[in-house]
């Protein structure tokens, strides 16, 4: 009986802790599924702001768009660096099965294009999968044609209609527009086009000097993708906002003109409107087609460009710097008609002038005129005229290098003409503290001889000898050189700080002189009729030639390797009734400024007095 009572308590009490546990286990379930109710409420209810924005977050993706470039345009409206479109073809490794067999497939359809399949297959595997990768970058309409025809078959290939930056005035252009190339990582700094991939940025000339204004602004898309980041729909659009267009002083006939007249010689043409500082030229040769950069330039052409002995990839008309030999001796005179020298005074030429010089066995050098039996008596018109070297000797020793250089530096030598080409040079005035300065030596009295016939230290570009004799030539009056419309400063009433304009009109009759009167350096070179040029020439020495050269007799220039013969220099202008135009023309090599510059420029001008003197031009206003 005991035991059946002890079975029975046990029983019940076995059944109340099962009871109690599943009353226990019932309160946690109810209260855990409480708390995930209460959670979940409130995260719907309280937080669900937050949580859709997140979710935003993944579904929807912001890509950007590139905006076309700037139009660049010249004075006359002429678009000359403009965009286009252009056939390509991208690979999407995300939307190909095969990327390989996808690459043999395209080859086959289209064999004439060579192209690397494992450097692209190798370029496509590095980057993320949704992203296009550039195939070919330029087909032909029959080559989109027959991709589009055989679409079904290229599984992740897809031809796209895009655009490219196109040179429509070629190679007589290229040194002054520049190019674009992909974006350097220096510039992902302070370009925000770096952004997108494969954008591109102005490298030299005007595209780089005002690569802000012709960028334009990026666009935005708001798009909805997939978990692989896919581009499913999109959802709403900022367009982009094209660069602004510009508008250049140049004229694109007479730059094309200058351009030949060079006839494929290392040199450069500076033409400068006299009255308002525009550039109306500014050309380098030989040159090179702009078009090659827009899309990769091969190695092999690359190579053939830097390792020309002409240099066809540098701005030569501002970024070489040459002695500017006689033609500096307008201003020359221009400061020794300022320290009083009259402009009567002779001067003896037998061919040479000699100074003290204790540093040399026979304790004196000698300083050739270029005509080794001599001018004569010469003064300041004549001496301009026939160019006699002895003459400035002389002057500038009287003078001295100073005041030289101060009156040089005032008509614009020595400093940037545009202040905004990165690859232009500034040129060298010398003086005194210069030399100590730079050099840490003081100034010696030859090296006052050798800058007064445009020798020595000094250096100046063709687009400054171009501007300086235009401010010469326009009565002293001051001008803002500008190559881009609508940047110049107003410059009216503001002059040339000068003793005397009258100094001006003896200098203009010397160079009138030197051009239109027998006898005169540039005189073969004259033009005849309605309109006549006034000028310079110049010749620049690359060379020293010793006391036995000229002893046995100075070998002529055709007779010496190229990169040994002289520089040819002319400055000139016209019409010299009312002066409109300067000119600067240099001829690397050419040997004299007679025999190879001026008559270049004496075609120019003929151009010039023919077509452009009263010429309008054509000012865009929507530029």
């Amino acid at each position: 009986m005991s035991k059946s009572k002890d079975f029975i308590f046990k029983k019940y009490d076995t059944e109340n802790l099962i009871n109690r546990r599943s009353a226990l286990l019932t309160i946690g379930k109810v209260g855990i599924f409480g708390i995930l109710a209460s959670r979940l409420a409130y995260l719907q209810i309280f937080e669900s702001e937050n949580y859709q924005s997140l979710s935003d977050k993944n579904r929807i993706t912001q890509r950007l768009i590139e905006p076309n470039r700037g139009i660049i345009y010249d004075i006359q409206g002429n678009a000359i660096a403009t965009n286009i479109e252009k056939y390509q073809v991208v690979l999407i490794r995300e939307e190909s099965k095969d990327l390989m067999q996808s690459l043999e497939t395209f080859e086959k359809i289209l064999a004439n294009k060579k192209f690397d399949k494992d450097k692209i297959y190798e370029k496509a595997m590095s980057h993320k999968k949704f992203v296009p990768i550039n195939l070919v970058s330029e087909l032909t309409w029959e080559e989109f044609s027959k991709l589009n025809a055989n679409l079904h078959k290229l599984d992740g290939i897809f031809p796209r209609i895009g655009t490219k930056r196109s040179y429509t005035a070629g190679e007589s252009h290229s040194h002054l527009i520049g190019y674009i190339a992909p974006i350097t990582k220096d510039e992902k700094t302070n370009n925000p086009l770096s952004k997108i991939y494969n954008a591109k940025s102005g490298k030299i000339g005007i595209e780089k000097a005002n690569d802000v204004k012709l960028r334009g602004l990026i666009g935005t898309k708001n798009v909805e993708v997939n978990s692989q980041g896919r581009e499913i729909r999109e959802l709403s659009r900022i367009d982009s906002i094209q660069g602004k267009n510009i508008q250049l002083t140049i004229d694109s006939e007479l730059q094309d003109f200058c351009y030949k007249a060079l006839d494929g010689q290392s040199g450069c043409v500076s033409v400068t409107n006299v009255l308002t500082g525009e550039c109306s030229a500014l050309v380098t040769s030989p040159s090179y087609d702009p078009n090659l950069f827009s899309a990769t330039i091969s190695n092999s052409k690359w190579e053939k460009l830097n390792n020309d002995r002409y240099k066809p990839l540098i701005n030569k008309s501002i970024s070489n710097q040459y002695p500017p030999g006689s033609t500096i001796k307008p201003f020359v005179a221009i400061a020794a008609l300022e320290a009083g020298i009259s402009e009567s005074k002779t001067i003896f030429c037998n061919g040479k002038h000699e100074i003290a010089d204790k540093s040399l066995e026979s304790g004196v050098k000698t300083f050739h005129c270029w005509k080794k039996q001599g001018h004569g008596n010469v003064d300041l018109n004549e001496a301009i005229k026939v160019s006699c070297d002895v003459y400035f000797y002389q002057i500038a020793r009287e003078i001295g290098i100073n005041k030289i250089a101060e009156v040089c530096k005032r008509f614009g030598l020595g400093k940037q003409v545009f202040n905004e080409f990165i690859e232009e040079s500034n040129g060298l005035v010398p003086n005194k503290s210069w030399k100590k300065e730079t050099l840490g030596t003081s100034w010696m009295v030859g090296e006052t001889l050798s800058a007064g016939i445009g020798q020595g230290y000094f250096l100046a570009t063709a687009a400054q000898l171009s501007l300086a004799l235009a401010q010469l030539v326009n009565g002293g009056k001051k001008i803002n050189p500008h190559i881009v419309y609508g940047n110049q400063i107003s410059s009216e009433n503001d002059e040339i700080n000068l003793a005397s304009k009258r100094h001006i009109k003896i200098v203009q009759k010397a160079l009138d002189d030197a051009t239109n009167s027998v006898n005169g350096t540039s005189y073969g070179s004259r033009i005849t009729g309605k309109y006549k040029m006034g000028g310079k020439t110049g010749t620049s020495q690359v060379r020293v030639i010793s006391s036995k050269e000229r002893e046995d007799g100075i070998i002529k220039n055709k007779d010496l390797p190229w990169e040994m013969r002289d520089h040819g220099l002319f400055i000139g202008y016209g019409p010299i009734e009312k002066p409109t135009y300067s000119i600067s023309v240099i001829v690397e090599h050419g040997g004299s400024g007679s025999g190879s510059a001026a008559p270049i420029a004496s075609k120019i001008m003929k151009y010039i007095f023919k077509s452009k003197v009263n010429l309008k031009r054509k000012n865009l206003i929507n530029v």
